[in-house]
């Protein structure tokens, strides 16, 4: 497979960074993950600029502009041979303060998650709402591998953080939804989440439909009752949520989540 570094596209076992780089040491960087869909690179530009946004919040220079990266990107989906799959990019700080970026691709896709749904539980940490990384897609994501790794052995595929104030927050990779008594509902920004790129464009897709979502801080017992529950991020799109803790939902009953679903599809990967 074929890995862009640092201004070379190399073979992965020749892709190498410096052990005393401060991304390598600490985290200190930013990353981003794209899906790639029938050979398309979906919603690259909003990547990019959230890519940028985090990179310059963490004063990190990276001399990379937006056409270089369609650049890059499109050669390695051809070199690699990928259809579907995804992009990921890393960029971080180098030892002279500049950005290193690697970037490479994978052809992982959720297709059978689909079938069956996400189970989720709560998280038992929490989210500081106050803390100014919020915003930020960082490289330093032990607490959510921590988390994840602990729903899955509890059998979930994804856990949900509150925040300090007890308020629902998002997922260990993903954004929430969920659809009580005829209306949506999901965390806003100022509870603490990354706002997530799949997340905006369910946003705007409803604001196009008519649909009214309501952005707040809610507390667990407000999702309690939710006729449907629903998690996003860039790779999965919309995955229907088939169990919360001990409480089961059936995917087929989910009306309102699978006409987003084929409204989504429509909208961002038709032909």
């Amino acid at each position: 497979m074929k890995v862009f570094i640092n201004g070379e596209f190399t073979d992965e076992g020749r892709a190498f960074i410096s052990p005393f780089s401060p991304g390598f040491m600490y985290g200190y960087g930013v990353f981003e993950t794209i899906k790639v869909c029938r050979g398309r690179a979906v919603f690259l530009k909003e990547h990019y600029d959230r890519l940028m946004k985090g990179l310059d919040f963490l004063n990190i220079q990276a001399d990379l502009d937006l056409q270089g990266f369609c650049d890059i990107c499109e050669k390695l989906m051809r070199e690699n041979v990928v259809e579907d799959g995804f992009l990921k990019i890393m960029s971080f700080k180098g030892r002279g303060g500049s950005a290193d970026i690697i970037i490479y691709t994978g052809k992982k896709v959720y297709v059978d998650e689909y079938e069956r749904g996400f189970g989720i539980c709560l998280a038992d940490s929490r989210r500081n709402e106050y803390s100014k990384l919020c915003t930020v897609k960082s490289m330093n994501y032990a607490e959510n591998i921590i988390q994840k790794e602990r729903a899955a052995g509890l059998g979930f595929e994804e856990a949900i953080f509150l925040n300090t104030r007890g308020d629902i927050c998002e997922g260990c990779i993903s954004n929430i939804f969920w659809v009580k008594e005829g209306r949506m509902y999901t965390p806003s920004i100022n509870c603490g989440i990354l706002p997530g790129i799949a997340r905006e464009k369910v946003i705007e897709l409803c604001a196009a439909e008519g649909i009214e979502i309501m952005e707040g801080g809610f507390g667990i017992e407000d999702m309690e009752g939710a006729d449907e529950i629903f998690i996003t991020n860039s790779l999965m799109d919309i995955m229907p949520v088939n169990r919360f803790e001990d409480r089961t939902f059936s995917i087929c009953d989910m009306e309102f989540t699978n006409s987003l679903i084929d409204m989504y599809r429509r909208k961002y990967y038709a032909d």
